[in-house]
């Protein structure tokens, strides 16, 4: 299409891949994206794909590409190359640059001879029917795999005898901590969403003292996440709590300070 281009993810591309497309926001999305471009180089030289999309040299979208054993976020399987993320702002839609994008990455895909390529995808998520359809990715031949709740686990393979994915399984189990209310985070750093989540976990932790135990479990490490199987998640004493978007302080505060008032 004219004035469609997609590429490799340059310098002067990283500020918008790793911010999400939220430039100059806040300074809150900024120190996240610091460290996500760290963490993007990284997976780049372990065979990770960071794909833009430009509409009349102005960026409009991004995709990214993950050796499925370097996934934080799953799912889990082998030969894969998963696609975490595909974003594409929203004035620009209906131009292709989606389908060019995923088309880039299913080419490296096959020219590195992996299986085929698969992504968590959703329906019938309310307010959010923009991220990740399952829709969009099975009009491109992605085909089901499973489906729990509002995810669908799809994949297009590139030959026969592929294996298909499957999803995570989370094993988590609460240790209690005689005299202290436990934290227990699980996040990943790839996902700005649970990045920022994260930090302000700590954040809020930090103000109880030794009354609250912090116990943080990463997902870009691999033994961690295969032996939990959660890529995001925040328990206060076992409970989970949850937002779509970053937990914010003062809900986080309010399940710890709960926890405070109930505990013997």
């Amino acid at each position: 299409m004219t004035g469609l281009v997609i590429r490799d993810m340059q310098p002067e591309d990283e500020y918008f891949v790793s911010t999400c497309s939220h430039v100059g926001e806040s300074e809150e999305i900024d120190a996240c994206a610091a460290e996500r471009r760290d963490l993007f180089r990284d997976l780049a030289a372990r065979g990770g794909l960071f794909k833009v999309a430009l509409l009349d040299d102005k960026l409009v979208g991004f995709a990214y590409g993950l050796p499925i054993d370097h996934a934080s976020w799953g799912p889990l399987g082998r030969d894969l190359m998963v696609i975490p993320c595909l974003c594409v702002l929203g004035e620009s839609g209906g131009r292709g640059a989606g389908r060019a994008l995923i088309e880039s990455i299913e080419r490296d895909a096959t020219e590195t001879g992996l299986a085929g390529t698969t992504v968590t995808a959703y329906r019938d998520i309310p307010g959010a029917e923009w991220f990740m359809p399952a829709a969009f990715f099975e009009r491109l031949d992605y085909r089901s795999v499973d489906e729990r709740g509002t995810e669908v686990l799809l994949w297009k393979p590139f030959r026969d005898g592929a294996a298909p994915p499957r999803f995570l399984e989370p094993r988590y189990v609460f240790e209690p901590v005689a005299g202290k209310v436990t934290v227990d985070l699980f996040w990943n750093g790839f996902c700005q969403t649970s990045a920022i989540e994260a930090e302000r976990v700590r954040d809020v932790c930090a103000e109880f003292g030794d009354r609250v135990l912090l116990r943080e479990y990463n997902a870009e490490n691999r033994e961690t996440l295969l032996r939990y199987q959660i890529p995001r998640a925040i328990y206060v004493n076992g409970r989970e709590i949850f937002w779509g978007y970053e937990a914010p302080k003062d809900g986080i505060r309010a399940a710890i300070e709960e926890a405070l008032e109930n505990s013997p």
